[in-house]
């Protein structure tokens, strides 16, 4: 029996035969990883977050199976031609990797990474754009923060804004909970323009990345220093 599903892949990693373990967060099963074959005609096919299409025989006594009939759906070209884009999809696969684990479907999940890989493709570039991707998808990871009550320090722990210094360490400073507020607006208010600066990005960049950390298993960032660098 063949599975058919689409799939954004995560991660390649090669096989001392040849092959490969490619990862997926696919359209029908959540996390799945499957055997592929690498050669000089697909040399380009498995790049990060590609979105595909294929099947793949459905062995329960395996734990990876084959995959067959791989079609890539839309080839992403202006993104590794562009030093910002590149570096934005390098640095957020790197960001799924480590926070989506599950191994079941979540179709709003799938067509919102799906929907943002597009833009970051077809769309003109906003320097914020990672920003704005990280804030938003806190909602489907279930962390999505409450910037709504009154107060001038944001908790991180409980993921809300209090008026008084909370008795341990994982909170914001009152300029830290202004700019995190400021991002939480351009990611979910409608008309909200005003971009960050340079040092404002990267600050906001460091405080939305302390908040995932603190609420998901993302361990240590490869590519964090090379995107500060980029966009500084």
């Amino acid at each position: 029996m063949f599975q058919k599903t689409r799939g954004i892949l995560l991660k390649k990693t090669k096989l001392a035969n040849g092959g490969l373990v490619l990862k997926f967060y696919t359209e029908e099963f959540g996390v799945k990883s499957f055997i592929g074959r690498s050669s000089k005609k697909v040399k380009n096919t498995f790049l990060p977050l590609s979105i595909a299409s294929f099947s793949a025989y459905a062995n329960p006594k395996n734990e990876l199976n084959n995959i067959k009939d791989y079609e890539t759906e839309y080839p992403l070209r202006d993104i590794y031609q562009d030093i910002y884009r590149s570096n934005i999809l390098i640095f957020l696969n790197e960001i799924l990797n480590h926070v989506i684990q599950e191994e079941e479907k979540n179709l709003q999940k799938f067509n919102f990474l799906i929907k943002t890989i597009l833009e970051l493709e077809t769309q003109p570039l906003s320097m914020d754009f990672h920003l704005i991707f990280l804030m938003q998808f806190t909602s489907y990871l279930g962390l999505e923060p409450d910037t709504e009550s009154k107060g001038t320090y944001f908790d991180f722990a409980e993921g809300e804004i209090k008026g008084s210094i909370p008795t341990h360490i994982h909170f914001f400073d009152e300029s830290e909970t202004v700019l995190f507020k400021h991002l939480y607006d351009l990611a979910f208010e409608e008309g909200i323009s005003a971009q960050f600066t340079n040092q404002s990005r990267k600050r906001a960049l460091q405080l939305i990345v302390t908040y995932y950390r603190y609420h998901t298993d993302m361990r240590e960032l490869k590519s964090l220093t090379v995107l500060e660098t980029v966009f500084g």
